[in-house]
């Protein structure tokens, strides 16, 4: 299918559209696999389990599989669920993390009833997984993990299991962000990584102790023209977000990911350093302006 003909505002008005349909689709989908549950027709068709033939027959990978059965046995719990699911004011994910929540609250002795799950689901709308998987850990009084874990694997890896407080979280998030230019991949084990190498580096007066711990210089090094209070004063006044307002429906990016200093007229077109001209933000807003501007290279 090519689609590079297609203007900008059909091009989402299309995937919108298509969107809507999928959360209708898969609403049905759950529907179907409640009813061929129900009727156990995949013992008649060879399979053991309908999480098998899930995956054996329907090719769902076993993740996909998972997630479809416990939001399809949530959903005949609470039929509530389809106008939401359809609405996109609940997704799969959540709903699998309420059902695992619902069986373990089960399986520890404990009653649940239909106005619990109604008040739950009813607070995850709208919510990231994080989110959700945080208001469930206090819906469910989920027990409080504190020991460190520092577990072996096979391939000489270490697996580590932290538990941090809420400011402690916060803390390391913004130090994550902060680094996003440093570490691109933004996974939690190269920030402790880059912090702990940084820190015995300062100790030892060496460069790098490992190799490419620090091969990508941040945005900060490449912009040493714009003075560092500056930047500051810029970060502050947008309060480390992306300043980036959508010109179609007034969306604030607001992301804190690759924060850039950037120039709203560029350096190439004749802008300058004036405060007036500069603003925050995200490396993909920048690039956005850069290609209006025609100052992308292919």
């Amino acid at each position: 299918m090519d689609l590079s003909k297609i203007s900008n505002s059909e091009l989402i008005v299309r995937l919108e559209k298509l969107t809507r349909t999928e959360r209708k689709i898969t609403h049905l989908i759950l529907c179907h696999i409640n009813e061929v549950e129900s009727r156990r027709l995949y013992a008649e068709l060879g399979f053991d389990s309908m999480y098998k033939y899930l995956t054996q027959q329907l090719g769902y990978g076993e993740d996909s599989a998972y997630r479809r059965l416990q939001a399809a046995r949530l959903l005949k719990q609470a039929p509530q669920v389809a106008d939401k699911l359809e609405n996109g004011s609940l997704n799969l994910t959540q709903l699998t993390q309420v059902q695992k929540c619902l069986k373990q609250e089960i399986k520890e002795g404990r009653r649940v009833d239909l106005k619990l799950t109604q008040q739950v689901l009813e607070k995850i709308e709208n919510k990231t997984s994080f989110e959700t998987a945080k208001c469930l850990a206090k819906e469910f009084n989920q027990a409080i993990h504190i020991q460190e874990v520092v577990r072996p694997q096979r391939d000489n890896s270490v697996r580590l299991e932290l538990t941090f407080t809420e400011e402690q979280m916060e803390v390391l998030k913004k130090a994550k962000d902060s680094l996003s230019h440093v570490l691109p991949d933004g996974d939690w084990a190269s920030l402790f990584l880059h912090l702990a190498t940084k820190q015995l580096n300062k100790e030892l007066g060496k460069k790098s102790l490992l190799k490419g711990a620090n091969s990508t210089q941040s945005f900060t090094a490449q912009r040493k023209h714009i003075k560092i209070t500056l930047k500051r004063e810029l970060l502050h006044k947008a309060n480390h977000c992306c300043e980036f307002v959508s010109p179609t429906d007034g969306k604030k990016c607001e992301s804190t990911y690759q924060l850039q200093i950037d120039h709203r007229i560029p350096l190439a077109k004749g802008g300058t350093n004036n405060p007036d001209n500069l603003r925050v933000l995200c490396r993909t807003h920048n690039l956005y302006f850069a290609e209006k501007w025609g100052l992308l290279v292919e």
